[in-house]
């Protein structure tokens, strides 16, 4: 599984990220039933990488952010020098004065997975940055048919580079990714886009006071939690390893599922009361959207040891 840049991490190299191709979801719909959405110009939510839930014979392709109102934990790793800590202030500020709804409640240390973990890396090139972004979809998802995907961001942690010259944008950048918009739009006026130009532009932006919002955030904060965009169905046998440990997970006290995105991969994963992860992959996503028959299902070995204690 690649791991490294633009892999299932949502990891971004903010030189070189693939753009999504074409999409099988029908945002003009989407503008009809979301007037407040159609009034957002130039959001490019037809480039975002959607959350991928594959359970009980369904492929769901939706968004996932942090719900209207929320207080959002935030630590910044004591590691981070005054200058690093005053730089992801900014970014932090200029995310709550975006419109979104949502505020950020500084804490020392997160003492669970619950909110957001900044850390500033000593080793990482200067330039390159990556979020790992939860979504926690309720049990009662994974069978879900119709109306949103009852589902949140739970969790993100951010990675910055000592010495980016553009920590303020990599910053801002990075938390678009933790607020929930995963993928890069192809072109367009937000921070969201990638490249060292668009992080230094942000930042400049941010210093000067003049971000004052960003249409890629706006949109998805536009729409329900979970908006779904498109649901396609998949042989029952295909979905049937995840849909038996959805099924031990409650009687095991699994915390999840949780669901994570990036540009080729996808992950499905419930975590143990020791924090090990029992999860499956999901390759061949882009692909999939128009042809799920090419979604490859995978366990990892905790899973696969699970399922076979199960009669």
């Amino acid at each position: 599984m690649r791991r490294g840049a633009c892999g299932w991490i949502v990891a971004c190299l903010l030189l070189a990220c693939a753009s999504p191709g074409s999409d099988p979801w029908n945002l003009a719909a989407l503008e009809r039933e979301h007037p407040a959405l159609a009034s957002i110009r130039g959001h490019r939510l037809k480039d975002t990488r959607p959350y991928t839930l594959a359970a009980s014979g369904q492929l769901t392709l939706f968004l996932c952010r942090w719900p209207d109102g929320a207080a959002i934990p935030v630590a910044i790793h004591r590691d981070a020098t005054p200058e690093e800590r005053r730089a992801i202030e900014q970014a932090l500020a200029a995310w709550e004065g975006a419109g979104l709804g949502i505020r950020f409640e500084r804490r020392d240390a997160l003492t669970r997975p619950e909110g957001v973990e900044i850390r500033v890396i000593e080793n990482m090139l200067a330039g390159t940055a990556n979020t790992i972004a939860n979504c926690e979809v309720a049990p009662a998802g994974l069978s879900s048919r119709e109306g949103p995907v009852p589902a949140r961001i739970a969790f993100a942690s951010i990675h910055l580079a000592r010495n980016d010259p553009r920590l303020i944008g990599s910053a801002l950048h990075e938390l678009g990714h933790a607020l929930g918009f995963q993928g890069h739009p192809r072109s367009g006026d937000t921070v969201m886009m990638p490249g060292m130009k668009a992080a230094r532009l942000a930042g400049e932006r941010v210093r000067s006071g003049a971000l004052r919002g960003d249409p890629a955030l706006s949109a998805l904060y536009a729409v329900p939690p979970g908006t779904v965009l498109s649901r396609s169905r998949l042989p029952a046998e295909r979905t049937l390893p995840i849909d038996r440990l959805a099924e031990r997970a409650r009687p095991a006290g699994w915390s999840g599922p949780f669901v994570r995105v990036g540009d080729t991969e996808g992950r499905i994963f419930w975590r143990d009361a020791r924090g090990d992860s029992i999860a499956f992959s999901l390759t061949g996503l882009t692909p999939a959207r128009k042809d799920p028959g090419r979604l490859v299902i995978t366990p990892n070995a905790r899973a696969a040891r699970e399922l076979e204690r199960l009669p």
